[in-house]
């Protein structure tokens, strides 16, 4: 369900943005709130105040997830936008050109029908001369409806091409976006921080050592993916599908796999805190056959 325009405008209040925030914007603020209000920041002996920190931090996710959606959107609608503005500006430039040329035409009959109109005030001075002017008159005047009935429709139709070819290339020049599908995509090492992921599949992609901090990937479809040496940090790995994936040695310091299936992956050497304090969110994770950081298999 979409945003409603208040819960929007919570959201900025959350983060203290405004409504012409960038997502760069949007980004910087989350994490100074996450840092602030993470769990691990606050004795566990305090379960009050441990309460209060986790129910913050969702509401701080919630702000940041629905903050990179309508800023998304209101790109997305700027470029909708201009493409259409690019079209009616494309389309008034021919027209204007046409109505140019059907001015200068009628500049150039008006002053030879004038000349006309000279030549036969003279002739009528000679009776001589009467009848000889009235045929060439005569001639002219046929000589002239026949190109206009030839020239016209083309130059209309000339025109009307024209301007069809610059709608269609308006048209063409902002294409709507796709997500193509990455199964077995090679991107080791690629710098894929910040960037938004979500229900893409990149099931057996090689995204070993690639940069994939602060990133939006929920409900992913990771399985049996390559992400050996990974930096997940703070990663949103909501529902995530990690089935069989290889994670080992990765980087999944502060990263939320609430609701992610991770049956049968491999986190050996995986770094999930400092010391004894666990900085991963694990809530209804599926480990069933994983091979745990410390090399125990879950059962």
């Amino acid at each position: 369900m979409e945003s409603t325009y208040m819960e929007i405008y919570q959201c900025y209040k959350l983060l203290g943005l405004t409504s012409n925030a960038t997502l760069e914007d949007v980004n910087k603020a989350y994490k100074a709130l996450a840092l602030q209000w993470h769990p691990d920041r606050i004795p566990r002996e305090n379960v009050q105040q441990q309460l209060q920190a986790q129910e913050k931090l969702k509401e701080i996710n919630h702000a940041r997830d629905s903050l990179r959606k309508a800023v998304e959107q209101k790109t997305t609608n700027s470029e909708a936008k201009y493409a259409q503005k690019t079209s009616h500006q494309a389309s008034s430039q021919t027209n204007r050109q046409y109505h140019q040329h059907q001015t200068r035409y009628q500049s150039k009959y008006q002053s030879a029908h004038q000349s006309t109109y000279q030549a036969q005030a003279q002739q009528q001075t000679s009776e001589r001369s009467s009848e000889r002017y009235s045929s060439y008159q005569s001639q002219a005047y046929q000589t002239y409806q026949s190109t206009q009935s030839h020239q016209q429709p083309s130059k209309q139709k000339h025109y009307q091409s024209e301007s069809y070819a610059a709608s269609q290339q308006s048209t063409q020049a902002s294409p709507k976006p796709q997500k193509p599908d990455l199964t077995g995509a090679d991107l080791r090492g690629a710098n894929l921080r910040e960037k938004y992921l979500e229900g893409r599949n990149l099931s057996y992609a090689n995204l070993s050592n690639a940069d994939l901090s602060d990133a939006f990937l929920h409900r992913v479809n990771f399985q049996g993916a390559n992400l050996q040496g990974a930096n997940l940090f703070r990663a949103n790995l909501f529902q995530a599908n990690l089935q069989n994936a290889d994670l080992r040695g990765a980087n999944l310091i502060g990263a939320d796999l609430s609701g992610s299936d991770l049956r049968g992956a491999d986190l050996s050497g995986a770094r999930v805190g400092f010391g004894d304090k666990l900085m991963v969110k694990l809530t209804n994770v599926n480990f069933t056959g994983a091979t745990m950081p410390n090399g125990s298999v879950h059962s």
